[in-house]
């Protein structure tokens, strides 16, 4: 018998054009040299290859070896997508019948349905806590769960083996895992069974054995068949790799085996005792045993260089790290530094400049002329940056990858229409869903836009309207424009404007529809409603759905759609919160590659698609720990030991896998290897790859290799320098008299005084802040609130107190707060404080009154102030003013916050003092001209006190001289900005330091101010 043919192609060597050419020449498989013979020769033979772009490959490179633009290909075909048509033909046809191996999506939700059941039914010291709750959660927990499931069923372990697997020593939850699996595995099978259906690992399994009984039957008459570019990581695989190696005209061509490793330890890899999973070589080492072959019985197909030296000392397993110390004989240093001639490492600040370096490193390959690059990267937050910045220089880039279904636009929409629904309508998912620009609901674009403005307007900001449509449309209906006071945004709300936001709403309302109709419904429902109701309104809103649409991301969502639906009767039960949070979940899979023209010569590939495609520079991006090598995962249901036990791939196998993805790429002419210094505002850890690197290299080539890289993060750093501009101003706008303020109220001159900047901005300029998207209510609220209550039942009884004057004032208090029902923890909060103001507040009342003669609550008034040719009107609302038995006034202010002190009444706070020259003078209505005898601020905080009386009193002068003064002042000050030349200061008295205010980012305050700006 022949010996089995075993080749290898080292890294350096570019795997594809290298197999391309060695098969046209005759050198892979004696006897077969199609490129010297008729055209009809290599159509005869069949490659095997691991993916299909690597399939897609070959093809290319056997057209540009032959030299030709046209060439009868052989059959290529992608490892595990065996040729069924080929087996109907053969001995194994029965394979290709029932049973079909479930969809991953049904077995998902099947499996999720377990899991669910599961943890439910476990009690709560049993290890419930132990399991993650919630949607997501449990589908990633199914997801784990069918991966041990095909782990079992790839290794051929039956369940029979659970039976006599114990935990040793672990944490007891391992055992109650491990009886659910053994369940699970019984339970899911019987079900398999009773559908006719078998798990894809296991229908992948059978048919690769197929093919290769197939190919064995055949012998002579199978023709050429290689394999090419496969470790054999799993069984099938390495038994098909075994058959093709012993086909008369069979070969097996590897992907980088170490051929400069010692026999020992290269055999030392796959000890039972002392093996290393975690080695780039463990996967060959093992394909090795089973081909029943040495390493000196494979024939490398072509010469490596220092490079595969380089790495191979690099990559040495621990236990014989010991050979570093006769390093200098091994590898010596001339040969390292051939090795690492064209080797670059750029160390970025950040992950943002570490994209940047990376696209300036692909824009640089496109000016030299036919250069091919590519970023190799696990990394796909680092593969999005870098097409986002390759965007600037007006190139796209072709990433492999794509982008998620649920990250697609398409995808957030879907997501934003099941959380609208979930959360009752709140206003920011909502928001959100209407200024979608998918989200057309019929509408003309314009018309749409213009809805969407006067509903944001009218019901989005603020505190939150009622859930569902019913709050929406009361919200529009309460909408007055005319009442709102001053230059309130809604002001400008027209009746043409809420007409079509109601119209808008009304197209919501039938969009929603379906996904309404179940939110009324409580509890969980049957998931294919769900998704029937899903599908409903996004097809209402953004057109239907259709799997043959061209654009790619909404035909992933049709397809996503039906085959969640197609697998939902057998799903769980999900209230519509837990749907919403499971949509990503269930639709993320999918992955849309954009449509359009994407540069051929530059590519973003995953490390396992980058094995074979051969670039001129790679860049290997995202080299820190728990990025590349990726961090290895604990089995949530089994434990270290178990899975020992049963002869399953442990954690360290992932990590082999990326280091012989790490050599695989290290093999391109020019390498540059790129991480972040900090991931996520902290310190990351350089990837061991590297690390191990530049132990081997020595301190001198690694400066070097690293000060190539620091030209790419300088020049990172100096794309985004601007030319230097002078820095911002404190601003001091004097616009035109005729454009100034001629009325103020008394609560807006504090403002007017610690920052005249505000006035402009406000009424100058005609700015109004907006109230944030489902504000919570705030002091504001509370404020409103309070006063209202104080307001009615003083007014109510202006004269003398009831009997129950308590009960009477906590009636208007909840009739004041009701507003605030919508928000039941601040409502429970402050109307605790509001039970305690109530009780001060009635004692308070009681010794007030007994010196006056009536109160006078919520009264507005007016000033009108005479400033040479023009008049100045200053306007205001007192909360309370009393009239005296004595013939004077009290001017009366509720605080919920603090007061101020009667400095500051007396210097920047002068609210009160102005309302006392006002009463003084007759400006308020129902309040006769008298003398003012007290003004006095009540802090109504609500705490153990309730409240505080806290009157303004000077030594030296009465109230009324307070006031004269604060009303000269002010018009002292009005008659400043008489002048044109008088500007608007911003923060010119300011009360807190670094306190910002409405209008501080428009006077770019954080420019100025943080500068140290000089004494003006």
């Amino acid at each position: 018998m022949p010996l089995p043919r075993v080749l290898t192609i080292p890294p350096t060597a570019p795997f594809l054009s290298t197999l391309a050419r060695v098969l046209l020449d005759g050198r892979l498989i004696a006897g077969f040299a199609p490129g010297a013979s008729s055209p009809l020769g290599l159509a005869a033979a069949t490659v095997f290859l691991p993916t299909r772009r690597a399939c897609r490959l070959f093809a290319e490179a056997l057209l540009q070896q032959a030299g030709t633009d046209a060439l009868l290909l052989p059959n290529i075909v992608p490892l595990g997508d065996v040729d069924e048509d080929a087996l109907a033909f053969s001995e194994d046809a029965p394979v290709l019948a029932a049973p079909h191996a479930t969809a991953p999506v049904h077995r998902r939700l099947v499996l999720a349905s377990l899991v669910a059941r599961w943890r439910a039914a476990l009690k709560a010291g049993e290890g419930r806590a132990a399991v993650a709750a919630g949607p997501a959660a449990t589908l990633a927990l199914a997801d784990e769960l069918a991966r041990l499931f095909d782990d079992l069923s790839t290794a051929g372990v039956p369940v029979s083996r659970l039976d006599g697997l114990t935990p040793r020593e672990l944490d007891p939850y391992f055992e109650i895992s491990l009886e659910f699996v053994r369940i699970a595995r019984m339970g899911f099978d019987a079900y398999l069974a009773a559908a006719g259906l078998v798990e894809p690992a296991v229908r992948r399994d059978a048919l690769v054995d197929a093919e290769a009984r197939r190919l064995t039957a055949l012998g002579l008459e199978a023709g050429p068949v290689i394999a090419a570019g496969s470790t054999g990581s799993m069984p099938a695989t390495a038994r098909l790799l075994k058959a093709i190696s012993r086909l008369p005209q069979g070969a097996v061509v590897l992907p980088g085996l170490d051929l400069h490793m010692e026999d020992e330890a290269f055999s030392l890899l796959i000890d039972p005792i002392q093996g290393a999973p975690d080695h780039p070589q463990y996967g060959l080492a093992k394909l090795l045993k089973t081909l029943e072959l040495k390493r000196a019985d494979v024939e490398p197909l072509a010469v490596g260089g220092s490079r595969e030296r380089l790495l191979s000392e690099a990559m040495r397993q621990a236990e014989t790290s010991d050979l570093w110390a006769q390093l200098p004989q091994r590898l010596p240093p001339e040969e390292r530094a051939q090795a690492v001639d064209r080797l670059t490492v750029v160390e970025a600040d950040d992950p943002r400049q570490e994209a940047l370096a990376v696209a300036l490193l692909l824009r640089e390959s496109l000016e030299r002329p036919g250069e091919m690059a590519a970023l190799v990267t696990p990394d796909r937050d680092l593969a999005r940056r870098v097409v986002s910045e390759m965007a600037r220089f007006g190139v796209a880039v072709d990433d492999s990858a794509g982008t998620p279904l649920a990250e697609a636009p398409v995808g957030r929409l879907a997501r934003l229409i099941a959380q609208v629904a979930a959360e009752g309508w709140a206003p920011v998912p909502l928001f959100a869903l209407l200024s979608h620009p998918l989200a057309g609901f019929g509408l003309d674009p314009e018309l749409k836009g213009e809805a969407l403005a006067a509903l944001e307007l009218a019901a989005l900001r603020g505190p939150r309207p009622r859930a569902g449509v019913s709050g929406l449309r009361a919200a529009l209906e309460s909408c007055d424009p005319d009442g709102f006071r001053g230059a309130d945004p809604r002001r400008r709300l027209t009746d043409a404007a809420l007409h079509r936001a109601g119209l808008l709403v009304d197209q919501l309302e039938a969009a929603m529809a379906p996904l309404s109709a179940l939110a009324e419904r409580r509890g969980a429902l049957p998931l294919p409603e769900l998704v029937e109701a899903h599908r409903a309104a996004f097809e209402a809103i953004a057109g239907p759905l259709d799997e043959m649409d061209e654009d790619p991301a909404r035909a992933a969502l049709a397809r996503a759609f039906r085959a969640v639906g197609d697998a939902a009767a057998d799903g769980p039960e999900l209230a519509l919160f837990d749907y919403a949070d499971a949509v990503s979940s269930l639709i993320g899979d999918a992955m849309v590659r954009p449509v359009g023209e994407r540069h051929a010569r530059l590519r973003i590939l995953g490390p396992l698609e980058a094995r074979l495609v051969r670039v001129d520079r790679v860049v290997m991006g995202g080299l820190v720990e728990g990025v590349w090598p990726q961090q290895g995962e604990t089995d949530p249901w089994l434990s270290r030991p178990m899975r020992l036990d049963l002869g399953l791939d442990l954690p360290e196998r992932r990590i082999g896998l990326s280091a012989h993805d790490f050599v695989q790429a290290f093999g391109a002419n020019e390498v540059v290897l790129t991480y972040a210094g900090k991931v996520g505002g902290t310190q990351s850890v350089p990837s061991r790859f590297l690390k191990r690197l530049e132990t081997v290299l020595g301190p001198d080539l690694t400066g070097e290799v690293r000060a190539r890289g620091r030209r790419w993060t300088a020049a990172a750093a100096a794309l985004d320098v601007a030319q230097s501009v002078p820095r911002a101003t404190r601003p001091a706008p004097a616009p035109p008299l005729a454009l100034r303020p001629r009325r103020l109220t008394v609560t807006e001159i504090e403002t007017f005084l610690r920052d005249p900047y505000s006035i402009f901005a406000r009424h100058v300029l005609g700015l109004q802040p907006l109230d944030p998207l489902d504000a919570a209510p705030g002091a504001a609220e509370r404020g409103t609130a309070l006063h209202a209550a104080l307001g009615t039942f003083t007014g109510a009884f202006p004269r003398d107190l009831p009997r129950d004057a308590l009960d009477q004032l906590l009636a208007h208090g909840r009739a004041a707060f009701a507003p605030l029902a919508a928000f039941p923890a601040e409502h429970a909060v402050w109307w605790a404080r509001f039970e305690r103001v109530a009780a001060f507040v009635v004692e308070f009342e009681r010794r007030r009154r007994a010196g006056c003669d009536v109160i006078v609550p919520e009264t507005p008034g007016q000033l009108d102030l005479p400033l040479g040719e023009n008049s100045f009107r200053l306007a205001g609302r007192a909360d309370r003013i009393e009239v005296k038995r004595d013939g004077t006034l009290a001017i009366l202010d509720y605080k919920t916050g603090s007061a101020p002190t009667a400095k500051q009444v007396a210097s920047l706070s002068p609210q009160l003092a102005l309302e006392a020259a006002m009463a003084a003078r007759g400006a308020f209505r129902d309040v006769p001209p008298l003398p003012v005898s007290e003004i006095t601020y009540v802090e109504l905080k609500g705490g153990a006190a309730g409240g505080e009386e806290k009157p303004i009193r000077y030594k030296d002068r009465s109230p009324t001289d307070v006031a004269e003064t604060a009303l000269s002042g002010l018009i002292s000050l009005l008659a400043a900005f008489e002048d044109e030349a008088q500007g608007y200061r911003s923060l010119a008295a300011p009360q807190w330091q670094g306190g910002y205010g409405d209008y501080d980012h428009l006077a770019r305050v954080r420019e100025w101010a943080l500068g140290g700006e000089e004494e003006q």
